[in-house]
């Protein structure tokens, strides 16, 4: 019998949470979207600096390796140039 009584409250409760958060979201969703819409603004401008940054990194670094690739063909360098 105690068990029928724990089943019951514990199906009433879920019952209750279930209607519980389909009438408070609508409330919640408003009061979050500003909320939402500022995090992934502020997502997308880290994303754009990254981006960027990681483009600059990648053009460096090919800019290195045909640096190398010219010395290790026997070309004179433009450090060698100048010195």
């Amino acid at each position: 019998m105690l068990r029928r009584v724990a089943g019951a409250v514990l199906v009433i409760g879920v019952g209750a949470a279930v209607v519980a958060a389909a009438v408070a979201a609508p409330h919640i969703l408003r009061t979050a979207r500003p909320l939402a819409r500022e995090g992934l603004k502020r997502g997308m401008q880290i994303y754009a600096r990254a981006r960027a940054a990681a483009a600059e990194l990648a053009e460096d670094v090919e800019d290195l390796v045909a640096e190398v690739r010219v010395e290790l063909n026997g070309a004179p360098s433009r450090r060698n140039e100048e010195a």
